[in-house]
């Protein structure tokens, strides 16, 4: 049989006084720190290609969409955020969607639609404010959705920096 000796306490631990003086001296080294408040509206949210903010369809130079309605993003989604009907186009053998919906009354940003896609044609954009009057007016379709390539390319870029060692077979 092992006897385990435990270690007597003094009057200041079994009294907390040493965790009381440390959270007293964290409290107090706090309220005379100078405030770090964002003015938000004047002083925007610092923003990098990192930064997950609205999914954002892509559109090529020559004004064609991207997305050729393949579902992926939609079920990839884990909010069911994200609506496709798609159509046919006069492009061979692809197509595009007629009605693109993400509502972001349910969506959590979480970028799987981006990871999903196999044509790069939803991308996580820099925008952050999500703020409307109406419920349905946090329901975006393509008209709200659609951003140029060239408004995406930090993005595009970070993302296929970051896939590039998926991309490049090693040779060992």
């Amino acid at each position: 049989m092992v006897i385990i000796k435990r270690k007597q306490l003094t009057w200041m631990e079994k009294a907390y006084l040493p965790e009381v003086i440390r959270g007293l001296r964290i409290t107090l080294g706090k309220m005379f720190q100078k405030p770090s408040t964002r003015q938000y509206p004047e002083d925007p949210l610092i923003t990098t290609e990192v930064t997950r903010g609205q999914p954002r369809l892509v559109v090529n130079e020559d004004s064609t969409i991207r997305c050729v309605s393949c579902g992926l993003c939609e079920i990839a989604c884990p909010a069911y955020a994200i609506t496709i009907d798609g159509q046919e186009t006069d492009r061979m053998i692809e197509r595009e969607p007629e009605k693109f919906e993400i509502d972001f009354l349910r969506c959590i940003l979480c970028g799987f639609c981006e990871e999903a896609c196999p044509k790069e044609a939803i991308m996580m954009s820099d925008e952050l404010e999500l703020a409307d009057t109406s419920r349905q007016g946090l329901i975006y379709g393509l008209d709200k959705l659609k951003r140029p390539v060239s408004a995406l390319k930090k993005r595009i870029a970070y993302i296929n920096k970051i896939n590039d060692r998926w991309r490049t077979s090693s040779s060992t």
